[in-house]
């Protein structure tokens, strides 16, 4: 028996071959440092220092062992075991422990990933009971979200006053840190009117963002509140986070979406203030973009196939409770959660934040599916059901796919197996495809009839579907809702700045959150929902921009629009919103030629007296006092 050594490329020398006696004696010559010196490290730093092993009953010590280990299985291995490389099934097999970060520490912990299993498949169907299903957690809104009224009250629910406030901060620290001579600064109103002004543009398009401070085309809204070169100003300039704090990238620390970190951490805090619904889902987002960044990712199945990722979880309704930006280095393992692969620890890490066995049900799509993945949710108390690609079932018995395209339309099959205690169900069903999804708490029974139609026969007919499949299409669409109502109007400013954009990204999704927030608690309270996502997008955007700004102290209007006003008659009186009309700020008393109907309730007088902010008739009589009554109640 012999080991091979082989010279590195560079050099061209004969191989050296070891023989048996020169290991063992290179083992059991304790004198000799490992890099062939005639001292050791230790004996320089402490002269000393006498290493110590650690002694057993039989008076050996942990080295004696450990070297009498190593000849043991030197002498009983073969050349060809020695010379050969371990097969794929016996290195797959073993587990190697995986470094990992834990976000509570700084310090490096390490997690085993699971072993693979040889599965025992028995065609039965899992069925749960009633009991098993129940969900035992309160899904009621508190007093703090079922005080909540007008939108800017549910806009900055989700979207605090403090980030608002460490936005400006930060872009003003960007300011200084790139041009100390600038005298440029912004208040916390000044972002919060650019965010009202970039809300309206999304329901106002025009081909160029200069042509809303058009005088033809442009929106008299947005040219009150700010003016162009300012607005421009902010973008170049708008910042959250501070650069210096930001390590190098081959550091290995480096947070790749270190610029908007703080941005996406409080949003998430935010989310999650609102219950969680019994059913959620994972899923994934495209923040659309055709900048050149190393994030930028390239997805054919979505509409928008090249922007950011971002993996979001979601309820039935569309509220997103929680999201991650994909960066490819956020695979984060907790010491006591297992390392399921990269795809699979998504789902762990959104899943932080689901109470424990409380009987959630959680699904996903096949990106995210393992049969680890599942039966460790299971552990935690969390049902989880997903589609799931064959090669991820170990020792699958169900039918090939080709052997399944020749049954009927409806045909199913299912099978059952335990992994470490939890049963887990594996149902492959034939439709106009077939798809396999495996779950912990449904499967093929009990059976329902859909309606699909027939090419052959022309006519529509009744097939079988399995509870497993509903369950999955009635639950999993959660992510697409808010998607789609994302997508009707989303910002569409370009930014070549990556953070930018992506800010521009997380506004539409606080405002679609907070609409869908919004419908909750009004159907909580019994109310219908009076507004739809435009004009609670709009209703926000107005109060943004107007909210504790005093308006100008005289304008003058031109000949064509006094001209104009005469010749048509207005519309009616728009009351303003209702955090503008208390904000006491700006609003004085103004005369009108004509007399017009007091916009107060139950009040049927017509006064002079208008408000020079919020634009409506107010009575300010002897008698009573429209006005006062209007901004305070």
């Amino acid at each position: 028996m012999g080991v091979i050594l082989c010279s590195r490329a560079a050099r061209k020398r004969p191989l050296r071959v070891l023989l048996d006696e020169d290991i063992m004696s290179v083992l059991q010559n304790n004198d000799d440092s490992e890099d062939g010196l005639d001292f050791d490290d230790d004996s320089l730093a402490d002269p000393d220092f006498v290493p110590e092993f650690e002694t057993f009953e039989d008076n050996t010590t942990e080295f004696d062992i450990n070297v009498d280990s190593i000849i043991e299985t030197l002498e009983n291995s073969n050349e060809s075991s020695l010379l050969s490389p371990p097969s794929a099934e016996t290195a797959s097999n073993v587990t190697v422990p995986q470094p990992s970060l834990a976000q509570s520490s700084q310090s490096k912990q390490t997690t085993k990933k699971p072993t693979k299993v040889n599965l025992r498949w028995k065609k039965k169907s899992l069925q749960l009971n009633a009991e098993q299903l129940r969900f035992k957690s309160n899904q009621n809104l508190g007093t703090e979200l079922l005080e909540l009224e007008t939108p800017i009250q549910f806009f900055f629910y989700l979207f605090p006053q403090e980030l608002i406030r460490m936005i400006s901060e930060e872009t003003n620290l960007y300011q200084v840190q790139n041009d100390p001579n600038s005298t440029f600064r912004v208040t916390d109103m000044d972002i919060r009117q650019f965010i009202g002004i970039v809300y309206l543009m999304s329901l106002i398009r025009l081909p160029r963002v200069t042509n809303h401070w058009n005088a033809i085309l442009g929106t008299a809204i947005i040219q009150d509140t700010m003016s162009l070169n300012k607005f421009e100003k902010i973008r170049q300039t708008l910042h959250f986070n501070d650069n210096s704090k930001n390590l190098p990238r081959n550091d290995p620390e480096h947070d790749r979406i270190f610029k908007i970190r703080p941005v996406v951490e409080s949003l998430n805090s935010a989310y999650k203030k609102v219950p969680l619904e019994e059913h959620l889902c994972v899923d994934e987002q495209m923040c659309s973009t055709k900048a050149r960044n190393m994030l930028k990712r390239y997805n054919p199945q979505k509409p928008h196939k090249w922007g950011y990722k971002v993996y979001v979880l979601s309820g039935i309704s569309g509220y997103a409770y929680k999201t991650e930006i994909e960066t490819g280095k956020e695979n984060i393992v907790l010491p006591e959660e297992p390392d399921l692969g990269a795809s699979s620890n998504v789902v762990v890490r959104l899943a932080r934040i689901i109470p424990r066995h409380q009987s959630y049900k959680l699904y996903f799509d096949n990106y995210f599916t393992s049969l680890h993945l599942l039966e460790y949710l299971a552990r935690e108390g969390i049902h989880s059901l997903g589609t799931i690609r064959r090669n991820r079932i170990p020792g699958c018995k169900l039918l090939p796919e080709k052997e399944i395209l020749k049954k009927r339309r409806g045909y199913s099959e299912e099978y059952v197996a335990d992994l470490n205690g939890t049963d887990i169900s594996n149902v492959a069903w034939k439709d106009n495809k077939i798809v396999t999804l495996a779950s912990t708490f449904a499967g093929i029974q009990p059976e329902t009839d859909v309606r699909r139609w027939d090419k052959q026969n022309s006519r529509y007919v009744n097939i079988k579907r399995p509870n497993v499949v509903g369950e999955y299409n009635r639950h999993m669409g959660g992510v697409d809702l808010i998607n789609s109502i994302i997508g009707i109007y989303k910002i569409q400013l370009r930014s070549k700045r990556w953070q930018v954009r992506m800010f521009y990204h997380y506004l539409d999704l606080t405002m679609a959150n907070a609409w869908l927030l919004y419908k909750k608690v009004s159907k909580s309270k019994g109310l219908s929902c009076r507004l739809s996502s435009a004009d609670f997008r709009l209703d926000v955007a107005v109060t943004l921009c107007k909210l504790g700004i005093k308006p100008s102290m005289s304008s003058r209007h031109s000949l064509e629009n006094e001209i104009q006003s005469k010749k048509h008659k207005g519309p009616a009186q728009h009351a303003p919103p209702m955090a503008v009309r208390q904000d006491q700020v700006g609003h004085w008393p103004q005369w009108s030629d004509k007399k017009i109907r007091c916009k107060f309730p139950k009040c049927i007088g017509f006064t002079h007296n208008m408000c020079e902010k919020c634009g409506v008739a107010l009575c300010y009589t002897k008698t009573k006092n429209c006005f006062r009554n209007f901004h305070l109640s």
